[in-house]
């Protein structure tokens, strides 16, 4: 993005070369579209790191062991590129199924789930397990029948947790209880290797609090070629200490921003506030240290996507508002297919996008998407509460877990402050310039509905030069930003 002004003889535009940094997301981004399965895409991708070790300590002779590792590459790849570029050449970015271990008469879930297709790979593992060795290890995880069930009530509302049958939902809190005690070789209720690869993923895009856990482990036990039983292991980034030292400091740190929380019960006023709290008290940088978790955020104040948007799910949980990690890819101005985290975020009983990354002037300007940062808002709210349509103009969500449409504008940042405009009446824009000479702001931004408006009021205010209509005070040069691709354009007063 170049510094643009417009004075009242005409355009004088200031073309910046910038070099590009493209951020990709983390471990969690695990799957992507037009794959058969989550392992061909790990491959694919060469994150799936499996190192296979068959025999090792058998306990019969007909029994098989082997132990898979998943490592997920969290280093952010990057591509260097130039070019020269001015604001207004932005270009476009672009079954019913019941629960086979259930006991008669108790509740199953009904409908279509994702793992639907694991239903046959589920055992029901009880207190009664007669493996002294498998009933122990459960048991020192919290993991009872009377301790899943307490585990699968404190789960319900989470976004992905509810898109898993009731089996799928027993070895989602087996896996997260062994993960929260940091517990290594616990037998899980699953013997299918795919529903281990699912459910973690689950797991992970619910619970941003689990920041010391960067892939994990899991070891069959095979008869006959047949997996009779699975222990799972999380791999931990940190020992038991570390992990309270830092997660005192995260406490500290959330407790601050908490303080300022607004006290209203509409929901859009503290999703508002976190969005810009965070931009606010954090850098974009790709260098960042922990930049795949949380601690990047509240300890370094340094971080990349996913960092931004799983301190924006912790946050916002701690303030009682339901959203949950999406994962996938954007296209930017000089790259296509960077993989990329943000949020789905309930809002007033509707779901909404949020990504804080790209709200961020300091994400712009590294990322080569600006060349000026002084004519850069501190806050883009283009990605404040936005719908699918909008964020499929540059985002490409994976299909790992499936997301909601999300078709409401009443809480789009636009609408709620007066600056989304659904016509290109001359006299509305006159009267947000009034607003905002008022209230002693720095830019007068209009958000349009229709790329037909945007058109219509580009050509009037900047073709036409009318904006000077609406200016006070002697002047004779105004700047200006425009982002095509959201329909925006930024008046500098």
């Amino acid at each position: 993005m170049g510094e643009v002004f417009l004075s009242k003889l005409g355009i004088i535009s200031r073309k910046i070369v910038t070099t590009m940094l493209t951020a990709v997301v983390a471990f969690e981004a695990l799957s992507g579209c037009g794959y058969s399965s989550v392992d061909d895409y790990l491959r694919d991708l060469g994150i799936l790191d499996p190192a296979e070790y068959d025999d090792l300590d058998q306990v019969a002779p007909v029994q098989e062991i082997s132990t898979v590792t998943f490592e997920y590459d969290t280093e952010e790849a990057s591509v260097a590129a130039s070019e020269e570029f001015s604001v207004e050449e932005q270009p476009t970015l672009e079954l019913t199924l019941e629960d086979p271990e259930a006991e008669e008469g108790e509740e199953t879930d009904q409908g279509t789930h994702v793992d639907d297709q694991f239903s046959k790979t589920y055992r029901n593992i009880k207190d009664s397990e007669s493996d002294e060795e498998v009933r122990s290890a459960r048991k020192a995880m919290g993991l009872t029948e009377s301790g899943i069930n307490a585990l699968k009530a404190e789960q319900k509302g989470l976004y992905a947790y509810e898109l898993l049958t009731d089996a799928g939902k027993t070895l989602y809190v087996e896996m997260l209880s062994i993960l929260r005690n940091m517990g290594s070789d616990v037998t899980v209720s699953t013997t299918s290797d795919d529903a281990i690869e699912l459910v973690f993923e689950y797991v992970m895009a619910d619970h941003p609090e689990i920041f010391y856990v960067d892939g994990y482990q899991y070891t069959n036990y095979s008869v006959d070629d047949v997996i009779t039983r699975i222990s799972f292991t999380g791999n931990y980034l940190y020992g038991e200490d570390e992990v309270k030292k830092r997660q005192g400091k995260i406490n500290e740190a959330v407790n601050k921003c908490l303080a300022g929380a607004p006290s209203s019960e509409d929901d859009y006023y503290a999703i508002k506030y976190i969005y810009e709290y965070l931009i606010a008290n954090t850098e974009y940088d790709m260098n960042a240290a922990d930049n795949q978790n949380i601690c990047s955020v509240f300890i370094n104040g340094k971080s990349v996507c996913n960092g931004y948007a799983k301190a924006a799910q912790y946050l916002l949980g701690k303030l009682g508002i339901q959203s949950t990690l999406v994962t996938g890819t954007v296209n930017t101005k000089n790259s296509v297919g960077v993989r990329h985290a943000w949020n789905l975020v309930l809002c007033n009983d509707a779901f909404y996008y949020l990504d804080v990354t790209w709200g961020d002037a300091s994400y712009q300007t590294v990322s080569g998407e600006s060349a000026d940062a002084t004519k850069l808002p501190e806050v883009n709210y283009d990605y404040l509460n936005v719908t699918t349509k909008e964020i499929n103009s540059n985002h490409v969500i994976s299909d790992i877990i499936e997301m909601p449409v999300c078709n409401s504008m009443t809480d789009n940042y636009y609408v709620r402050e007066d600056e989304y405009f659904t016509t290109a009446e001359m006299g509305l824009v006159g009267d947000l310039f009034d607003r905002r000479y008022k209230d002693g702001s720095s830019n007068v931004t209009i958000k349009c509905a229709t790329d037909g408006i945007y058109d219509t009021l580009f050509e009037e205010l900047i073709t036409n030069r009318r904006v000077f209509e609406c200016l006070q005070g002697d002047t004779s040069q105004v700047s200006y930003t425009t982002f095509e691709d959201t329909r925006t354009i930024i008046f500098w007063i």
